[in-house]
């Protein structure tokens, strides 16, 4: 087993395919699969099921999966290291947050001398988590609705992760200008007036709507989503022009507030946390740490 056979291994996997993989490796789909055969052969299992179209990690490739990404992440590392003096790179992922983006830009200014470098990554929050299990990622931020926080947990657990919450706020109504909720003079909103609402998300499980839950909870298939963005940008200009509305925690979102009012979404007990994802037992570096307690510094004090 070498460097080279889990790197094709790790785009394979990536990818679903070993023509796709090949185009990504600027190399031929035979040699491709020669090398992941090569790397079966040594390991003395099977890694991918061959489907006729694509291909799919075995149980036992998911677990070398996990091995393989985090051997060429500590590579990349060491070779960017190389090439550019002892930087260092931080990996975040994180749902979408325009909250987060203005931080990010503060804190990337407060220690623009220290010459870190920054990965950054949105996606939902099983994609979150997925990174930092598989050591793509260093921390993940996400968030979601208290209701889910017990089969959230449990997923975090199952991965042998950690969530660490942060924050905890209110779970708001944002109308866009175009809708007939907008510039209301209700003070809170329910379910019920949702109905005929269309909605955009940054992704539907924002929340992370897993498990089963309460019959009259909340759940994302209950409203209608009509887009989905990772685009903050693409958020703040539907709200301001179009009859769609967003759910959000409150003070998650600045550039929204700036587009359209707020209105308190009635969920009875229901809260959005927002916190973090590490590998369990894993100490935090030291410049990871330095992001979070940044961040810490500027959430909305009780």
């Amino acid at each position: 087993m070498d460097l080279k056979q889990l790197q094709y291994f790790v785009v394979c996997a990536q990818t679903g395919s070993f023509s796709d993989a090949a185009k990504v490796l600027y190399s031929t789909q035979p040699s491709v699969s020669k090398v992941v055969k090569a790397l079966e052969d040594a390991l003395g299992m099977q890694l991918f099921e061959r489907l006729p179209r694509g291909i799919r990690l075995t149980v036992q490739g998911q677990k070398v999966y996990r091995y393989a990404c985090r051997i060429t992440n500590e590579i990349d590392t060491r070779e960017n290291m190389a090439a550019h003096g002892m930087t260092k790179w931080i990996r975040v992922s994180l749902n979408p947050s325009s909250w987060f983006a203005n931080q990010f830009v503060d804190f990337y200014n407060e220690t623009y001398e220290k010459n870190y470098h920054f990965q950054l990554t949105t996606a939902g929050v099983r994609s979150v988590m997925d990174r930092v299990r598989d050591y793509v990622d260093d921390i993940g931020f996400v968030y979601i609705l208290s209701q889910q926080k017990e089969n959230f947990l449990h997923e975090i657990s199952r991965n042998k992760l950690q969530f660490v919450p942060m924050y905890e706020t209110d779970v708001v109504f944002y109308p866009g200008k175009e809708t007939e909720l907008y510039d209301s003079s209700k003070s809170k909103v329910e379910l019920k007036d949702l109905d005929g609402v269309r909605f955009i998300q940054n992704y539907q499980d924002e929340f992370f709507d897993i498990g089963a839950v309460k019959e009259d909870a909340f759940q994302w298939k209950d409203i209608d989503i009509s887009v989905l963005t990772n685009s903050d940008y693409i958020m703040e200009k539907m709200l301001k022009n179009s009859k769609v509305a967003n759910i959000s925690g409150s003070y998650l979102s600045e550039n929204k507030e700036g587009t359209t009012p707020g209105i308190p979404l009635d969920l009875g007990d229901s809260k959005v946390i927002f916190g973090f994802i590490l590998h369990k037992g894993e100490e935090m570096d030291e410049s990871v740490a330095e992001l979070v307690e940044f961040l810490k510094s500027r959430l909305p004090k009780h």
